[in-house]
């Protein structure tokens, strides 16, 4: 295995007992390694990606991930014969996945604080049944 490329990839797929393979057919899971550099004696490790399927029987699942990360989800309905996808890093997904927790966050220091608010009348007020 010569490291004569700027760019290396180590791919491993189970599916495979050759997994350098140029194209390949992934059954359930398949990783790579990705490398940069300018030899083998001079690679360093760039991030990995690795892709995912899953079949419940009703429901096939596309999973895309980098650096542990899922970036990328696809599911099949058999049935229905239709796919829906959600990329997790598009400006939407994020704005969704973001806004929302600060959304939440602002909410809970809000009810934090009136609670506080109304804990302090209550002691200074006196507490009646």
């Amino acid at each position: 295995m010569s490291r004569s490329y700027p760019i290396w990839i180590d791919t491993y797929n189970n599916a495979y007992s050759n997994n350098g393979a140029k194209s390949q057919g992934v059954r359930d899971y398949a990783q790579s390694r990705i490398y940069v550099g300018t030899s083998a004696s001079n690679s360093y490790d760039f991030g990995g990606y690795s892709v995912s399927h899953s079949d419940d029987g009703k429901e096939k699942t596309y999973n895309f991930y980098f650096d542990g990360e899922l970036i990328k989800t696809a599911t099949y309905n058999k049935n229905k014969k239709t796919m829906k996808a959600t990329a997790f890093l598009s400006e939407e997904a994020l704005k969704e996945k973001y806004f929302k927790k600060w959304k939440d966050e602002e909410e809970q220091k809000e009810a934090a604080f009136r609670n506080e608010r109304y804990a302090e009348r209550l002691r200074v007020n006196g507490f009646r049944d």
